[in-house]
């Protein structure tokens, strides 16, 4: 008879819990026509955008929802692709914004 206890084992983390948890600080929105890539920040509720690796602008939405800014972008330079997560980004964080009000 053995006498050995069993390793407790570690919590099942789900992928979908991961997604969402890492959805929840960032994600990419996408990449506008002229190559600047948008980023959504959620703990600064702000876009930032790069060109390349160099920081190209900062813009805290202030409360405003990411899907004003997909469509301000959409209006001024039109995007070459959206990150493979930006749907269900924008989803999130418009329910976000309807849950706040």
């Amino acid at each position: 008879m053995s006498t050995t206890k069993a390793d407790a084992q570690e919590p099942t983390v789900s992928i979908a819990g991961s997604l969402a948890d890492a959805m929840a600080r960032s994600f990419t929105l996408g990449t506008d026509t002229d190559g600047y890539s948008h980023h959504y920040y959620r703990p600064a509720d702000a876009v930032v955008v790069y060109d390349g690796r160099e920081l190209d602008h900062y813009q805290p939405l202030a409360g405003r929802s990411l899907e004003e800014w997909r469509a301000f972008v959409e209006l001024k330079r039109g995007w070459a692709s959206m990150g493979p997560l930006s749907a269900l980004g924008l989803r999130m964080n418009a329910e976000r914004i309807e849950s706040d009000r």
